[in-house]
């Protein structure tokens, strides 16, 4: 599965929440704590998973946890105007055991590189192309940032889909410019002052 997504910064949460409320199902909330691993191959390329410790709140307050092991391959791509969006192909499991998968990845050569916090509001809507996930995100010491993804089976219709993320960007009350073309992991580097 290929993931295309768009992220931009947030600056008035509420506005944001009434407007996303007015054309998308609420899904809850969901607590998300990241630990990246890095590991680097001899001809220089870097090899990224990620453990995540999920903490659902459904909206009929029930909840669920789970850790899920990630490895995405990432490619920012840039639209005939300049904008930046993500194209993902994302492999996921859910595991049992996240301290055996980290002592694993340890074991076998990788780093921890960095970790992330995002508390999560979730909502989903039906496009022309599929479901659109969408996350209103708090990731301390960023701030508030809106992500919106569409999955598909292959990347044919990505221009498609890019522009209609954009459209969903717009209806929830968030100018273009404001589109984020960092990934959080340089965005948290920067905020280090790394």
């Amino acid at each position: 599965m290929f993931e295309i997504e768009l992220k931009a910064h947030v600056y008035d949460r509420d506005h944001t929440v009434s407007l996303i409320n007015s054309f998308a199902d609420y899904h809850g909330t969901t607590v998300k704590d990241d630990t990246y691993y890095h590991f680097t191959k001899p001809e220089d390329s870097r090899l990224t998973c990620r453990i995540r410790h999920e903490l659902y709140t459904f909206p009929d307050n029930t909840t669920r946890c789970q850790d899920v092991l990630t490895y995405k391959s990432k490619e920012r791509r840039t639209d005939s105007n300049g904008n930046s969006y993500e194209v993902n192909e994302e492999n996921e499991s859910v595991i049992s055991d996240p301290e055996a998968v980290k002592k694993l990845l340890i074991d076998t050569g990788y780093n921890e590189a960095y970790t992330k916090h995002k508390d999560v509001m979730q909502w989903n809507c039906i496009t022309d192309y599929g479901e659109a996930h969408i996350e209103l995100c708090n990731v301390p010491p960023l701030g508030d940032f809106l992500e919106i993804e569409i999955l598909t089976e292959t990347c044919d219709n990505e221009s498609a889909v890019r522009d209609e993320l954009k459209k969903l960007i717009i209806r929830s009350g968030i100018p273009l410019e404001n589109i984020e073309e960092k990934y959080y992991s340089e965005l948290l580097k920067l905020a280090k002052g790394e």
